[in-house]
């Protein structure tokens, strides 16, 4: 491979395949990509990504039919190096353990026709630990009919953050691992071709344990400003005042700000690092952070009833932020909070009206929660409450305006993410963040 062009076979798609694929094609490496949804084989014919991310888009423009191609099926006639597996695993619906089906199934209907047993198989999906030993290799080697221990097969975890996924896969440190040694050097071999340090994991549960512990790390770091700030309120004091003054000037203290931890990964990977962990106080202790972060849900959800009572005319209801975060940017509703909080409120009979700023509408709108709205004035026309859900960085410009104040006299506003709070409102709206909502008296 060192001396050779080197041509790998994405399986799947989504945000995870999209980019790695394209990365890999900019930096002259033969991907062939294949993808079962239509509506993203669609939007690759156009040559755009299903999603928004900054600088894709103008990579695919670039590197298709070139160096990156759209396939019904990985062609017979051409001689892969690699099969790169980025199909995601969701948990089962109604059960916090995962669903590796969906991996099994893109092997064995993927490359059955094109895998001999002499190219390397990457996972690149987020598993728990073993998945890659006890799962994927023993069905490779009945595919193939190699020996496990003889099966070319990596663990090569993603890591990156969305809305620079471009970026940090030239750039970010590349965690990989091997089942043998000619399987760590096939994985160097693609790895540095687009990124100048990789980072070797000694076994491949090991690269598990590095994916599932930086998310996990993020989910717990997050619910302990959760925690300390909902604490502070049960004394009477703004909790995020608490927290930024705790921190300011003194390096000891990086207490991280209060707010929803949601998305595709960080809502699920605390459920598939304990999936097979042994009873032990480790794992209660992530679970406990895990299910205090999903409790700001309904902490939100029972503030808008109290604020609301049950007078009819306060039962709509402004949700904007619809993407499970705001900064960096992107369109993905897939495991948001917002989108929870909206199911919530939507089954105690609130009407809602929705607002997003980078959000695809359709996808809005196919989720059937209420009205869609282009801007934040039009989602609350009729509106008691506004709940911001996310921290995009244009609520600053778009509300700070005497219209908005003037046309919305009453309304309450629930800026979850603090970012509205340098607004100067007239007394007609009153400001609520996740600081200062269950202080008695705020009213």
């Amino acid at each position: 491979m060192a001396d050779k062009r080197i041509t790998v076979g994405v399986i799947g798609l989504g945000f995870v395949g999209l980019t790695l694929g394209i990365a890999a094609a900019s930096k002259g490496i033969d991907v062939y990509g294949v993808e079962v949804n239509e509506h993203i084989k669609d939007c690759l014919k156009k040559k755009k990504a299903h999603f928004y991310e900054p600088g894709l888009d103008s990579l695919i423009m670039r590197c298709s039919d070139k160096t990156f191609h759209v396939v019904e099926k990985f062609p017979s006639d051409v001689k892969f190096d690699a099969f790169i597996i980025t199909v995601g695993t969701p948990l089962k619906n109604g059960e916090k353990e995962p669903n590796f089906e969906y991996i099994k199934s893109a092997l064995q209907s993927s490359i059955k026709d094109v895998y001999d047993g002499s190219q390397l198989i990457i996972l690149r999906s987020t598993v728990s630990v073993g998945t890659t030993r006890n799962i994927v290799i023993p069905l490779l080697s009945e595919m193939s009919g190699v020996e496990k221990k003889d099966v070319l097969a990596a663990m090569c975890p993603e890591r990156t953050l969305e809305g620079k996924a471009v970026k940090e896969l030239t750039h970010l440190p590349q965690v990989i691992s091997g089942n043998n040694d000619e399987s760590l050097e096939m994985a160097q071999q693609i790895f540095r071709k687009m990124t100048p340090t990789v980072v070797v994991a000694k076994s491949l549960e090991e690269a598990e344990l590095i994916k599932l512990y930086c998310n996990t790390y993020r989910d717990m770091t997050f619910a302990l400003g959760n925690a300390f700030c909902m604490a502070a309120q049960e004394f009477g004091v703004d909790g995020i005042s608490a927290i930024n003054h705790a921190n300011y000037g003194y390096d000891r203290s990086n207490i991280a700000k209060p707010g929803f931890v949601a998305g595709p990964c960080l809502e699920k990977d605390a459920y598939i690092l304990i999936n097979n962990m042994p009873e032990c106080d480790s794992k209660n202790f992530i679970l406990s952070a895990r299910r205090f972060n999903e409790s700001m849900e309904d902490i939100v959800v029972n503030w808008v009833r109290e604020k609301t009572g049950e007078q009819e005319e306060n039962k709509t209801i402004a949700l904007s932020g619809m993407a499970f975060k705001g900064e960096p940017e992107t369109s993905d509703l897939r495991g948001s909070s917002s989108v929870y909080i909206a199911r919530k409120l939507k089954a105690l009979g609130y009407t809602l009206r929705l607002h997003d700023f980078v959000a695809i509408k359709s996808e809005m709108e196919a989720l059937e929660l209420g009205s869609v709205h282009e801007t934040i004035e039009e989602a609350c026309e009729g509106a008691s409450i506004l709940l911001v859900l996310n921290n995009h960085k244009k609520y600053g410009s778009v509300m700070y305006n005497e219209n908005f104040s003037y046309e919305n006299r009453g309304l309450r506003i629930l800026d979850s993410w603090n970012v509205c709070t340098e607004l100067h409102y007239s007394d007609d709206i009153k400001i609520y963040t996740l600081g200062n909502m269950l202080v008695k008296g705020e009213d």
